[in-house]
């Protein structure tokens, strides 16, 4: 029932915040994601968008002509999300939105990570996308950020997956 009500909830502020002019491309969606963290943004990767509704950020990246993306979501300290909240409610945009984005992920590991000096649990799995038509790679990595609990969620397909790109972007987090 909270999935429900969370996913509910993050339709109608995706609604409202794309009535308002709340939503941002760009440079101007990238310069929402510093006030997440501040961090590389890795060679060939650009802000797709950003949205601010209550203090809530959502910025999107993506990298041309592959099917590679990365996501931030943060929610204000007063909210009181966990980062499982965050993950579900991201999941639930992504797979709401763009269906060739959303990852159903089947086998996946806990890894210990380090990000802004924060020694977190990463999950990192893989699964299918493209309505199954790709094997994908995804690692969600919970974080403090500037404002409040942060999410990152970096997803490619299995054949583009460069671990030490990936460990690099993880590594400039400040």
């Amino acid at each position: 029932m909270k999935r429900i009500a969370m996913f509910g909830l993050l339709l109608l502020l995706a609604a409202l915040t794309a009535a308002c002019g709340m939503v941002t491309t760009g440079e101007e969606a990238g310069a929402k994601a510093g006030e997440i963290a501040e961090f590389d943004v890795p060679e060939g990767f650009t802000a797709d968008f950003g949205m601010d509704v209550g203090g809530m950020l959502m910025i999107g990246y993506n990298r041309a002509n592959t099917n590679s993306h990365f996501f931030l979501i943060q929610a204000p300290e007063s909210a009181g999300v966990t980062t499982a909240q965050l993950e579900q409610s991201l999941r639930d945009a992504i797979a709401s939105g763009e269906s060739s984005s959303a990852i159903e992920t089947t086998d996946t590991e806990e890894i210990p990570v380090t990000i802004r000096g924060e020694e977190v649990t990463a999950t990192v799995g893989t699964g299918t996308g493209g309505n199954g038509s790709r094997s994908v790679r995804v690692i969600t990595v919970p974080f403090t950020g500037n404002g409040g609990p942060a999410l990152l969620l970096y997803q490619t397909d299995e054949a583009e997956w460069d671990q030490a790109e990936v460990d690099a972007f993880l590594a400039s987090f400040r």
